[in-house]
Parts: C-alpha cells; structure tokens; sequence
C-alpha cells in the first residue's frame, strides 16, 4: 500500500500522530506528538484532516515548532484558528513562517504547502500547564533554526529531523555537516531516556542511536575526504561509498541525493581521526 500512512502511537502520558501522504518509508512518513495540551510540531498541510480530528480529541494551547520547514510547520495556522493555539517557534524561524519560504515540487507533492502564520519567539525554558519544563536546545545543519526540545524530569528528547536514521545515504545541497554533528555531540552532552523523532516515531536504545549516526558520518567524511585527497571526483567517491543515484535522487530532481551528502561531507574537511 503504498497511499496514505495514518497510525496513532501511544508512549505512556505522550500520545502520537504518525501520518504521510505517501507510504514510502521514514522519508514520507512524519509523527507529531501532543504531551497533554501541548502539541509538538504541526505536521504536514496535505494531511490537515487527519491531524484536525487527533487534536479535537483534547485541547490544545500550546504548539512548539523547531523549524519552519514544510512537513513540521503545515497545519500551524489551522490549530491557531481551530484551537485558538498559541504557535511558539524559534527565533529564526518567525519570518519564514509569516513571509513563505521556497519549496521545491517534490516537498510540494509530499508534504503540501503551509499557510503563512505568526508565530511567537520559542523562550530558551518553557513551562507548559501541566508542569513540563521544556528546554530549547540548538541543533543547526539540517536547517539554520532547527532546535529539539529536551524535557528534564520526562528524559524527553524530541530531535527533529537531527536524528531520522543512524546510517543516512541522502542529503541536501543546503545542509551543514559540520554543525550537524555538532549538534550532535551537543544532545549527547543530556541525559535522556527516551528520544522521540519527527520521522521514524519513537526511537529505541536513543542514545546509542544518535552516538551511531554520529560514528557512521565521522566515518564517512573521513572515507570522503582520503578518496578526494587521492584524486577521486565527486560522482567516484558517491558511487564508491554510497552507490549510484536512484529513484530517490531522480524523484527529487536531485535536490535530495547521494552526491549532496558527499559534498557536505567534504565541505565540512576530514575533522579528527
């Protein structure tokens, strides 16, 4: 089945919305997460209908976005007017939301297009009513404001798109692989339990999730960088370490393929051994 991903999660007091227009894997499938009348992400513009029935379940006040891409940021201006939500985004992030922000047809096709919407700057320490103390902490790469929430007393560690998967073969011409695995490093600095991504939906053994990504990408940039020091092109070491481009790369018109996350990866330098 390859159409239309709908599934409710439930991880003790959090309850989980996991939908896509798309049923193609993690990369077509997002999760938003509500944390009593908390929302985490508004989740993709296409699939407003799915996402209005889970939030009219319960009220919502609060929605917390850590960027403005389109799959996290879609139904936004909906839950402020269905629920008159306060919406709470990072601080880069507010005119991106209000003022539009390129998509590319394929982002089009797989997530919809979100309605502009003011949004309030996302404080550093958030308290939310029923006494969960959220902590914004930055993890630029993937998006210059991208952010994941951190919840203390809960071991809560919503990442974003930081983690998706530990072995990742795709990347984008835009992405910063040196602050990505800055990032990184940063959340591993926090003691959580339980890591929640916006794709892949809970994950477990997180921590030894997130060190593995950031194994697997020091180790590929190093393997990228000794092949480009022996005279390999760019297209040679993608096909060496990754193989050849696919229908990912081809659907994507190549915004989102093997060579990019190469070329990230020697943008960023060999980094220590």
């Amino acid at each position: 089945m390859f159409w239309n991903v709908h599934e409710r999660l439930r991880m003790g007091p959090l309850e989980g919305l996991k939908v896509g227009r798309f049923n193609f894997g993690v990369n077509t499938s997002f999760v938003l997460y509500r944390a009593g009348s908390t929302l985490i992400e508004a989740g993709p513009a296409n699939r407003w209908s799915q996402v209005r029935q889970f939030v009219r379940e319960r009220q919502v006040q609060t929605v917390l976005l850590t960027h403005h891409h389109e799959d996290h940021s879609g139904n936004a201006a909906h839950l402020q007017e269905l629920c008159q939500a306060r919406v709470l985004a990072p601080a880069l992030s507010l005119p991106l939301l209000s003022q539009g922000f390129p998509i590319q047809f394929y982002r089009r096709q797989v997530w919809g297009v979100p309605r502009p919407v003011v949004a309030q700057p996302l404080p550093e320490r958030w308290e939310d009513p029923e006494g969960h103390r959220w902590q914004v902490v930055p993890a630029p790469g993937h998006a210059d404001d991208m952010v994941c929430l951190y919840e203390a007393s809960q071991g809560w560690l919503f990442s974003a798109d930081l983690y998706v998967a530990s072995r990742v073969r795709y990347g984008r011409l835009e992405d910063r692989l040196d602050l990505e695995m800055s990032s990184l490093r940063r959340v591993l600095q926090l003691p959580f339990e339980h890591l929640f991504c916006s794709h892949r939906g809970p994950v477990p053994r997180g921590r030894q999730a997130i060190q593995a990504k950031l194994d697997y990408l020091t180790a590929l940039r190093q393997q990228a960088c000794q092949l480009h020091q022996a005279g390999r092109t760019l297209s040679q070491i993608t096909r060496q370490l990754l193989g050849h481009e696919d229908h990912v790369s081809f659907l994507s018109g190549f915004h989102f393929c093997k060579s990019h996350l190469i070329r990230a990866c020697l943008v960023a330098g060999p980094g220590q051994a």
